[in-house]
This record gives C-alpha cells, structure tokens and sequence, in this order.
C-alpha cells in the first residue's frame, strides 16, 4: 500500500468515527432545546424544518423522510394542534393540501437554530484562528465531495 491508500484509508476512518459523535451531540442538543423550551420534539423539529424548506404536501414529507404518508400524517395533525402548521386547499382541488408554517412556529425554528449556533460557538471557543480555519475548509471540501451531481 502507497502513501497516498494509506493516508485515503485514515481519512476515511478519521471521517467514520468523528462524524457519528459530532452529529449525535448537535441533535441531542437540538432535541434538548427543542423538548425543554419549544415543546416540540426532534421528530417534530425535523418535519418543521423541511416545511420551511419547502415540502408543502404530506406526500413530499414522507418521500423526503422515506417514512409512510400516515406517519407524516401523525405528525402533522400534532403539530397543527399545537398551533405550529396550518393546511390549506391549493386551487379547487380538495385532494391537494398545502402545509405552511404558522408565525409561531417560524419564531420556534428560529429561536431553536439560534441556540444550537450559540451552543456550537461555545463548543469551538477554543480552537484558535487556524483550527477554525482548518475545519472551515474541510466542510467545504466535504460538502463537495458528497453533494449529489445535478445531472
């Protein structure tokens, strides 16, 4: 094996084994402030946060979370009686529901982001000028390595 397999080879261990424990502490973060301060939970979070992003329709949750239209379904009714989602009637079709998100409910997603960014400066205060940098370019290069190819 050549320098370069061996050093492909850390990488991807390196990149295994850090990245599991990283997310696993930024969700645990976002369902602590999300279930402490917002009511909400992590579930419920995510499905808020694809709503914004532009899955309007309980088919397009369920594909995007590769889950059943029910169990989007579920989750829905919950959040719209927590005042945080609101369906409408697109055109005269009865059959087609849009999901848009209330005023509170952006002001949840705002207010939770807020938090998990703070928390994360202060995780990363004390990493110097360099290592900000350093792990600045690695996401980039991460980013463009595993972002899907538009055909």
């Amino acid at each position: 094996m050549d320098i370069y397999e061996s050093s492909l080879k850390e990488t991807v261990e390196g990149l295994l084994e850090a990245l599991p424990s990283v997310w696993d502490r930024i969700r645990s973060n976002l369902r602590a402030a999300g279930t402490g301060k917002f009511g909400i939970t992590l579930e419920q979070f995510h499905v808020l946060r694809h709503i914004r992003r532009g899955y309007r329709s309980v088919g397009d949750l369920a594909a995007k979370k590769q889950i059943s239209r029910s169990a989007v379904s579920q989750a829905i009714e919950v959040l719209v009686a927590k005042g945080l989602v609101t369906r409408r009637q697109e055109g005269g079709d009865r059959r087609r529901i849009l999901l848009e998100l209330t005023s509170h409910a952006n002001e949840v997603l705002d207010a939770n982001f807020a938090e998990n960014r703070l928390w994360m400066e202060g995780k990363m205060a004390s990493l110097d000028r360099e290592d900000l940098g350093c792990v600045t370019r690695a996401m980039d290069i991460l980013k463009r390595t595993f972002t899907p190819e538009e055909s």
